[in-house]
Formats: structure tokens, C-alpha cells, sequence
């Protein structure tokens, strides 16, 4: 008895200890949980403040399109990305200031570095290329090297104010990434191989080629009576004539003179007088005339065409026709009807000539597609030494330029005018063929067959 009363009497004090152990543990257990949030609320309100620079060359990369890369890094990282200047076209370091918190910042950060650590170098490197291959390179305005920049990604340069036409070699710039200017060096390669094969072509096109006589009265004729490819103006302007006040359309096939560069290669392949002369540019087109020659004389002679006869031709009509002691057929136009007798001048080279309606044939359709290849031209900075071109003079030139011998020139435009034919190229003719140069104006001027036109070189 008396030891369950003291069983109770010890349960009844110990009871208030155990509930006040109990009520102190869960009062720490709360004040450590209190802690631990105000600690997480502080962090929290805590913000990280990181400075990065950013060089110039990768601004672009980190701000993205119309700033899609800038908003992604904030979407993901979580922290606030801003530009401290708004200088694009600065070439020097540009700051970028993030905020948030120290993870968020961090990523942010990270995420900006990584984008500027994988940018790829960008270098720039040279290539000598023959100077003959320049054309080729650069294409017709340009457009050659400019589809090889869109292609490859790289920037590609030539520098074209050289005015040296015997420059054997031309250095191209090329800037962009290793593989950029891998590619773009691939593609230049192209060119030069292109034109070397076109070469090796040429080569044997002109071992081919027959020197073409022209009959003496042609020449006469063209003097007296200022006939041109397409036009009398240059003879009419030189004896008083006044210049057409209305210039009619030019023949669609009518090729011009190339632009874009200065000195170019062309052969003469006619001469009326040295202020009136016809040349050939040196191209892929000078093999394409040659096959195109082949062919009219293969579908006129050795297929004996039906339908082909001209019974009513006008001026202005094209036909195919021989040339006087030459077997093959070519491309020309009638300058004049005279009785039964055709005024013919030949589209490709220049040459005039006279034939009976039934030596020519019309001219097949497809073979008007090749741009006429002779170019009307005028010698620049000379003039007769007296009225017109005397025929010693015109001699002289015939001789100096490799009149249809097939010589190459080379031939810079110094002006231009306008004629019923459209526009006439007033070139600088220089002979290059020998170790001395030979400018031909300065040529007929020292052996007194020209003098110099002051009012073209003033």
C-alpha cells in the first residue's frame, strides 16, 4: 500500500517535467524552423551584381536576332542581362551587367562566356592568282565574286586600282573562319582551272583560224561612204554631218564592252580606219563563235537546207553567207540592197562584203543566240594628219594591230560616245606581244601617219 502511494506521488511530480521537456523541445524545434526561413528570405533578397566584358566581335552573338539570345539567357538563368552602352559599331570591349541571385547570376554568366569562347576565329589569309585569271574571278559586275562570298561566308577582295595590264600576278583577300576560306580558295581555284582550260582552247582556236583578207575596195568603200557595223555617224560626225537626233533600238545580240574592268584582251578583227575599227574581247565566247562558225557552215553547206532562200531580204535582215575566198558561212546582217546584190556586213568580225541574193541563205534561228561578237570601236587620243585616214596610214594601223591575225591586244576604254549603234568604246590599244610595249596612237603619231587630238586630251 505504501508503495503505490509513493508510485503515484512520484507520477504526479514527474508528470509537469515531462510536459515541460516536451514543450521545450517542439518551442526549439519551432525557433530552428523560424531560423531557417528568415535565413532562406535573407538569401533570397540578397542579389549578385556581375560585370562581364564582351568583345566586339561577339556583341552580335550575345545580344541574337532582334535580341532573342540576350532574352533566352535571362528566360533560363533566371537573373537580369543588360548592355551598360548602347555603342554597336564600337570596336572596343562592351560591358554587360547581370543581376540576381548568386545561382542565377552565375548561370547567366556562364552562359554568356561559353557563347564568346565558342565564336569562331575569324582570320585572314591571301592568295596570288595569274592576273589573266582576274576576269574570270570577278565576273561580269561583280557578280562571280560576290555569289563566292554569299557561298562560302567569307569576305572576298581583289584589289582592281592596278592599272597594270601586264601585272603577271593579282593578290585576292579572303577573311572568314579556316573552313570559310577553305571554301572560297576551292572556288577561286575553279576560276583559274576554267580559264586555263580556256586557254589551252584559245591556243589551238587560233592555230586554227584563217587570217581573214579583206579585199582593198571594202576598205575604200568604208571610207567614202562612212559605213559602220550598225551606224555612219563616226564618218558623218567627221565631216560635218549633223548626229542623229533619234537613235534607234540596238539589236538585242549586240554585245557591249564589258565593265568593271580596265585593261582587256581582245583581238582586231577589222579595220576601216584607226577612227573606225572592229575588235573581238577574249572570252569563253571566242571558242563558242568559232564552234558556232563550224556548225552554219556544216547546216549550209553539207545538209543543203530547204526553205532557206532570200527572195525579198530588207536592210536590217540577218543571213548566213560566205566570206569572199573563204569556204565557211557566217553571221551577217544586210547594211543594203542594190539591185540583186546585197551590202553585207559581218556581225562576228566586222568585215563588209557584196553578194547576189543567191549566195546567202536566211539565217537559222538558233544561231542567232551568241551576242554579235564584233565591237565597233574608235582609236583613242589621235586624229588624221589631214582630212581623212590616208590609206598608208590605215596601212600602218592594220599592220600594228594584227588586223585579223588573231593577236591578242590589250584594250582599256578611255571614253565613249553615242551613235545610231548605241554606245562606241574610244579605247587605248597597247601591243603587248613583244619585251617592249607598243601604245599604237603614239606608234602612228612618231612614225607621222596621226597626230594628237587635244580636244580628247584635255
Amino acid at each position: 500500500m505504501e508503495l503505490t502511494t509513493r508510485n503515484k506521488l512520484l507520477l504526479l511530480i514527474g508528470a509537469p517535467t515531462t510536459l515541460l521537456l516536451g514543450y521545450w523541445l517542439l518551442s526549439s524545434a519551432d525557433d530552428d524552423d523560424e531560423e531557417e526561413e528568415t535565413a532562406e528570405k535573407m538569401a533570397t533578397s540578397r542579389q549578385t551584381v556581375i560585370d562581364v566584358k564582351v568583345p566586339p566581335k561577339a556583341v552580335g552573338a550575345v545580344i541574337g536576332r532582334q535580341g532573342a539570345m540576350i532574352k533566352e539567357i535571362q528566360q533560363i538563368s533566371g537573373a537580369r542581362v543588360n548592355f551598360t552602352d548602347n555603342k554597336r559599331d564600337s570596336q572596343e570591349e562592351r560591358g554587360v551587367v547581370i543581376r540576381g541571385t548568386p545561382e542565377a547570376a552565375q548561370m547567366a554568366e556562364n552562359m554568356i562566356r561559353k557563347i564568346i569562347g565558342e565564336l569562331p576565329v575569324i582570320v585572314t589569309e591571301e592568295m596570288v592568282v595569274p592576273g589573266k585569271c582576274l576576269g574570270r574571278i570577278i565576273g561580269r559586275n561583280g557578280d562571280t565574286i560576290r555569289q563566292m562570298s554569299r557561298t562560302s561566308k567569307a569576305k572576298v577582295y581583289v584589289d582592281r586600282t592596278c592599272d597594270d595590264y601586264r601585272e603577271s600576278e593579282r593578290t585576292v583577300t579572303i577573311t572568314g573562319t579556316k573552313e570559310n576560306i577553305e571554301l572560297a580558295k576551292s572556288m577561286i581555284q575553279e576560276k583559274i582551272d576554267d580559264e586555263e582550260l580556256f586557254r589551252a582552247k584559245k591556243a589551238v582556236m587560233e592555230a586554227n583560224r584563217e587570217q581573214r583578207l579583206k579585199p582593198k575596195q571594202h576598205v575604200q568603200d568604208k571610207q567614202t561612204e562612212g559605213r559602220t557595223d550598225m551606224s555612219s555617224s563616226n564618218h558623218d560626225q567627221a565631216n560635218g554631218v549633223p548626229e542623229p537626233t533619234e537613235l534607234p533600238q540596238v539589236h538585242p545580240a549586240v554585245r557591249g564592252w564589258p565593265a568593271g574592268r580596265d585593261y582587256i584582251e581582245v583581238y582586231v578583227s577589222a579595220v576601216a580606219n584607226p577612227g573606225l575599227f572592229w575588235v573581238q574581247v577574249l572570252s569563253s565566247m571566242s571558242v563558242e563563235l568559232d564552234n558556232l562558225v563550224d556548225r552554219i557552215t556544216s547546216f549550209y553547206t553539207s545538209e543543203m537546207p530547204q526553205g532557206y532562200d532570200v527572195s525579198n531580204p530588207s536592210t536590217g535582215d540577218l543571213v548566213a553567207a560566205p566570206f569572199e575566198n573563204d569556204t565557211s558561212w557566217y553571221r551577217a546582217k544586210v547594211m543594203g540592197v542594190e539591185g540583186d546584190t546585197l551590202d553585207l556586213l559581218y556581225v562576228d568580225y566586222g568585215d563588209s562584203g557584196y553578194l547576189p541574193f543567191n549566195k546567202v541563205r536566211r539565217l537559222r534561228s538558233e544561231f542567232e543566240a551568241l551576242p554579235f561578237q564584233a565591237i565597233e570601236c574608235n582609236l583613242a587620243h589621235v586624229k588624221p594628219v589631214g582630212d581623212t585616214w590616208s590609206e598608208d596610214s590605215i596601212e600602218v594601223f592594220d599592220e600594228l594591230t594584227y588586223a585579223a591575225k588573231w593577236r591578242v591586244l590589250m584594250a582599256k576604254k578611255i571614253n565613249h560616245h553615242q551613235s545610231t549603234s548605241g554606245i562606241i568604246p574610244v579605247l587605248e590599244l597597247m601591243d603587248t606581244n613583244t619585251d617592249q610595249d607598243v601604245n599604237i596612237a603614239q606608234e602612228m603619231v612618231k612614225r607621222g601617219y596621226a597626230v594628237w587630238d587635244e580636244s580628247e586630251m584635255s
